[in-house]
């Protein structure tokens, strides 16, 4: 019986090898101990039976038999978790108790050597720290399964569409935020490969049958997570951008005296108008702008009056303000009686500075048609902003171009506390803040880019490969015995 090797680990794997030479590399693995791989295989090595050899279907029976009874549950922190000699000596045992012959029988090479793959296969499951370690306890109940299709399907290793390889892979993806086996789902599945490892004879279909069961699970969940994440985004994103129009109000307001009586219509009606604005265009539009603008329009015009320019600015354009922001207010579809209650105080005001200013001017004598209107177009103070908006730019400018929606991490959660497997499900721009949620769309941590970014230099978060993990072991064990 040949050895499996173990040091697959070692060896990078190539995910988009060339069928022609996979099927060469398992060929020239099966008959290494022939002379030339392409000749047929004699009778010692043929998986037809022999006075000294069981035939592959005593083989397929033992399997069989051993499906419900030979447990592998897969131990964190160990190496490689398959223990091929020990499974073998399972299996011997199981032929011959199906032996009727005076002289015991070995298995013959190619079905031994189509054994030695499949663990291999299996180890490099148990490897991949893309799996989570409770769905490898799960990938370990089709260990006899996937040996059994291995021998009596010689189409396996090269068909990427077949339902065995299929529902590997639906179970690790239905698994990626999976972290205990005390988890609703997780016993979902486990029941599902149950009924398949009650039913699995020698009929492949059966894996189309619990394939159908885990491709519904796994529409059930990505729905279900869909949905939930929905609401978490919605709700993340109304709270950052409170607080993005809260800087903004105190960067604009700051060292501004806002009367008391038209504290209304900045922090209620115009901060009200800003979130939608910044909701519905975000903040690099025309429409954040002219609603920043338009507040520093407004502020201007309650500063107290030190010329007679000033008065005459203010003279002229009061009316044209006020009726602005009432635009602006009724755009944002807000209430118009409480719009018109908000504004009175600010047509007072107006009216207050002009009349008690002593830069007042006898209007009969000033033409103030042709004032200018420069006080219209007041541009709001964006340095402050600007500011933050390149620090949080550089921030995320530091992140591995692969940081983006949708991936799942492996993410540190702090010292002595374990790892969590969670998706990137929003990042704040403007504070360079990421938000990650867990299998079922809640928000779960929110880490600073910078921090993050460190983190992942350093492997104390790290992504998880998106990867069919069939290919990908596939991958490894060919690549691995490639390059012996």
């Amino acid at each position: 019986m040949s050895t499996v090797p173990t040091d697959l680990e070692n060896n990078s794997a190539n995910t988009n090898q060339e069928p022609d030479f996979v099927s060469k590399v398992i060929k020239e693995f099966i008959h290494a101990d022939s002379e030339d791989p392409s000749r047929p295989a004699s009778p010692a090595k043929s998986p037809a039976g022999s006075k000294q050899h069981f035939n592959r279907q005593d083989i397929i029976k033992a399997l069989t038999n051993l499906q419900l009874t030979y447990k592998s549950e897969y131990i964190p922190g160990q190496k490689t978790n398959i223990n091929t000699d020990s499974f073998k000596k399972a299996l011997l045992n199981s032929m011959a108790k199906l032996s009727s012959g005076a002289f015991p029988k070995a298995m013959n090479q190619i079905d031994g050597r189509t054994i030695d793959f499949v663990e291999m296969i299996f180890g490099a499951f148990l490897r991949d720290q893309n799996i989570s370690d409770p769905i490898k306890t799960l990938l370990l109940k089709l260990q006899i399964p996937l040996i059994k299709t291995a021998l009596l399907d010689s189409k396996f290793f090269h068909d990427n569409r077949h339902p065995a390889r299929n529902a590997l892979d639906t179970v690790d993806l239905i698994g990626i935020g999976i972290d205990s086996s005390d988890n609703t789902v997780y016993k979902t599945i486990d029941l599902i490969l149950e009924q398949l490892l009650n039913a699995f004879d020698q009929n492949i279909n059966s894996f189309n049958t619990a394939l159908s069961s885990l491709s519904r699970l796994k529409k059930i969940e990505h729905d279900k997570q869909e949905e939930n994440e929905s609401v978490t985004k919605k709700r993340i994103l109304q709270e950052h951008a409170r607080h993005i129009v809260l800087t903004e109000l105190q960067i604009q307001t700051n060292k501004v005296n806002i009367p008391k009586s038209i504290q209304p219509l900045i922090l209620k009606h115009w901060s009200t108008l800003m979130l939608r604005s910044y909701i519905r265009h975000g903040k690099p539009s025309q429409q954040w702008d002219s609603a920043v603008n338009q507040l520093a329009v407004i502020l201007r015009s309650i500063k107290p009056i030190t010329s007679t320019d000033e008065w005459l600015l203010l003279k002229s354009n009061s009316e044209k303000v006020i009726d602005k922001t009432r635009d602006f207010l009724i755009e944002s579809n807000q209430n118009e009686t409480q719009i018109e209650s908000a504004l009175a105080p600010l047509s007072s005001i107006h009216h207050s500075l002009l009349e008690k200013s002593e830069y007042k001017q006898d209007t009969n004598s000033v033409d103030i048609s042709n004032i200018s209107d420069e006080l219209l177009h007041e541009k709001a103070d964006t340095s402050e902003t600007q500011k933050h908006a390149d620090i949080a730019r550089e921030k995320l400018a530091q992140l591995p171009s692969d940081v983006r929606h949708g991936v799942w991490f492996e993410i540190f959660d702090g010292e002595n506390k374990p790892v969590r497997r969670l998706k990137l499900s929003v990042v704040l721009m403007e504070q360079a803040r990421l938000v990650f949620v867990d299998r079922l769309g809640q928000e779960v941590l929110e880490k600073d880019a910078d921090a993050f970014s460190e983190e992942l230099k350093t492997n104390k978060s790290r992504l998880l490969a998106d990867h069919s993990v069939f290919d990908h072991a596939l991958s490894q064990v060919i690549s691995s015995l490639a390059s012996k």
